[in-house]
Formats: structure tokens, C-alpha cells, sequence
């Protein structure tokens, strides 16, 4: 019995945790390309929550185009926000990028208040309500789902980086832009396409986490700081890092509730993020550089 609700809690999490995973792997992308702080990052996950609701539940779309239009707003959306703020800031202090982004997570949050209004909508589980019995453990289908989207997501976005020309100068550029440009990249254009693909996970996120924890306003600041711990935890601008603390972030926090109290479930995750950081600053998956 025991092991089969440690299993059946063990999916839920990384259920969830695939989702903050997915946010911190756009948060990282930024980080890794321009080495600045992107706070706005947040606020794609709620526009993908309330673009959900409104796609689904008043214009009555299907699930699977409700979700390319999604994808496809929020991409366009990263690359109207870095043409109109963030390009004129990516080579200068990263405190200020940082600033420029807090500020504008605030006016973009005060004009989805405007737009949108306070109140708080409930999604209906868009991913059907059946369940999985593995063992003696009973999983909701919803979390195969939400695990089956994130999943291919993430092979997609592991395949462009690796198997196509603009994913490897894409790469290249964040590694090193100077270099880049030498070599003839267009370095302005993989930032830009950087801020669209980190927006578009936003979204995806938005997209999958709407169901789970109703569409409010404030969902992506609320998801915002766990997102952190774990870009950070997984070594911030380390991309698979990001990825795998997701995950670990995800399935400490429905252990925590299961097993403790869901009151203590943000104390452990911010007090385990602490810890990590304290004996492992570079992050648990990242490898330290020896310079000689």
C-alpha cells in the first residue's frame, strides 16, 4: 500500500513538475542567451492560462487548435516584446534588463487586470477525467497527458537545437556572441527568436497548468518563484538542468503534501532550493569549470 501511493504521488509530481520545468527551460534560454534575468517570463504563463479559457470555454474551440493558436500567439507575443523593450537593453547592464523586465511584468499584469478583470476562472479538465491503474496505484490520465505533451515538447525543441542551421546558430550565439557574429550570424534575429520559443513554453505551460490550477491573474507570478528555485537549482542557463529541477521540484512538492502537510509544501521547496545553493551554487546538474 505504501508503495503504491508513494508511485501515485510520485506521478502527480512529476506531473507538475514537467510544467515547472518547462517555464524554467524558457527563464533559462533567456539567461543563457543574454546572461540577464527575464521576470516577465511569468506573465506568458498566464496569458497561455487565460487564452485557454477564452479559446475553449467562450469561443468554444477544440482542444488540440486552441493550443497551436496558443503556441502561436505567444511566440508572436516574445518577439513583440523583445522588438519594443528588451532588444535595447540585452547589451547593456544586466540590472537594468533585470528592472526593465520587473517593470514590465507589472504593466503587463495590470493591463491582463484591465483586460481580463480579478476574478478567478475555472477550466474544466480538458484532458478527460479517466484514470490509469498501474499496480495498486490509481493515476489520473491527465497526467499521462500533461507528461506526453511536455515530453514531446521538449524532443522538439532538443531536435531544432540540434539537427537544424538557425537551432545551432541559435546555440552558438548564446555561447558566444562575438564569435557568432564573425562567423556570420545574426545574432539580433536568435535573440529575438529566443524571447518567441521561451514565450511559446510560457504558453504551452499556461496551456497545461490552467486545468490544474484555475486561471487567475496572478497564476505565473505565483508559479514564479518555484520556476527560480528550480533554474537555479538545475544551474541557471543550463538548459537540461532546468528541466531535471522542474521535475525535482514537482515531485518534493506533492511528496511534501502527501506525506507532511501542503502548508509545508513551498517551505521545503524554498528551504531544499537554499540548501543546494549554499553546498552547490553552480546548481546539482551543472559541472564546475576549472580555469588554468
Amino acid at each position: 500500500m505504501f508503495g503504491s501511493y508513494f508511485a501515485q504521488q510520485t506521478l502527480n509530481g512529476l506531473a507538475i513538475g514537467v510544467i515547472y520545468g518547462l517555464i524554467a527551460l524558457g527563464f533559462s534560454m533567456v539567461y543563457q542567451a543574454i546572461n540577464g534575468l527575464n521576470f516577465c517570463h511569468a506573465m506568458s504563463v498566464t496569458i497561455g492560462a487565460m487564452l485557454s479559457y477564452m479559446l475553449i470555454v467562450q469561443l468554444g474551440l477544440p482542444v488540440w487548435l486552441s493550443f497551436f493558436i496558443i503556441v502561436t500567439a505567444l511566440f508572436v507575443y516574445g518577439w513583440l516584446v523583445n522588438f519594443c523593450f528588451f532588444r535595447f537593453f540585452t547589451k547593456g547592464s544586466k540590472i537594468v534588463f533585470m528592472l526593465v523586465s520587473i517593470s514590465l511584468s507589472g504593466v503587463l499584469q495590470q493591463i491582463s487586470l484591465i483586460i481580463w478583470g480579478p476574478e478567478a476562472r475555472a477550466l474544466p479538465n480538458i484532458f478527460g477525467t479517466g484514470k490509469l491503474t498501474i499496480g495498486l496505484a490509481v493515476v489520473p490520465m491527465s497526467n499521462f497527458i500533461l507528461l506526453g505533451i511536455s515530453i514531446a515538447m521538449l524532443i522538439l525543441l532538443m531536435l531544432f537545437f540540434n539537427r537544424t542551421r538557425f537551432g545551432l546558430a541559435m546555440r552558438i550565439a548564446a555561447e558566444n556572441p562575438v564569435n557568432a557574429s564573425l562567423m556570420g550570424v545574426n545574432v539580433s534575429r536568435t535573440y529575438a527568436a529566443t524571447f518567441s520559443i521561451s514565450a511559446a513554453l510560457g504558453g504551452v505551460a499556461g496551456f497545461l497548468v490552467a486545468p490544474l490550477y484555475g486561471v487567475t491573474i496572478s497564476l505565473g507570478q505565483n508559479l514564479a518563484l518555484k520556476v527560480f528555485v528550480a533554474a537555479v537549482v538545475g544551474g541557471v542557463g543550463y538548459l537540461p538542468g532546468a528541466v531535471g529541477a522542474g521535475l525535482l521540484v514537482g515531485v518534493l512538492e506533492s511528496l511534501t503534501s502527501a506525506y507532511i502537510s501542503s502548508g509545508w509544501r513551498d517551505v521545503i521547496v524554498f528551504a531544499a532550493g537554499i540548501l543546494v545553493l549554499a553546498f552547490r551554487p553552480i546548481g546539482i546538474f551543472r559541472k564546475a569549470v576549472t580555469k588554468h
